[in-house]
């Protein structure tokens, strides 16, 4: 099969579950199961390095008060963009003309 740095992400994973199959099976010589191990281990760094490239790169689009805004994928403790802004904009876009009825959910 070809080099890890030649795979593509899925190409790495359908490794990985090939490599997985076979070592499950037992049927595999020590020598051939510790190169299939080291080559799995390869493999899994490859891809956990593609997936924080890519966590990096993906943006959230988040509706607020103000209108909508780009932030990141794991912003944490955003002093702009509360649970409770993103609630209350859900809840007014919700509530344009019609009546208030406490009985009523808007889910």
């Amino acid at each position: 099969m070809e080099k890890k740095g030649k795979y593509t992400f899925e190409q790495a994973m359908q490794r990985l579950e090939e490599i997985v199959a076979k070592l499950e099976s037992g049927d595999t010589p020590l020598e051939e199961t510790i190169q299939l191990f080291q080559e799995g281990m390869e493999l899994v760094n490859f891809c956990n390095k593609k997936l924080e490239e890519v966590k990096h790169k993906v943006e959230m689009v988040v509706r607020t008060k103000e209108g909508y805004t780009l932030v990141p994928f794991e912003q944490k403790n955003n002093e702009e963009i509360t649970k409770p802004q993103l609630e209350e904009s859900f809840e007014e876009d919700n509530n344009v003309g019609e009546e208030e009825n406490d009985d009523e959910l808007l889910f």
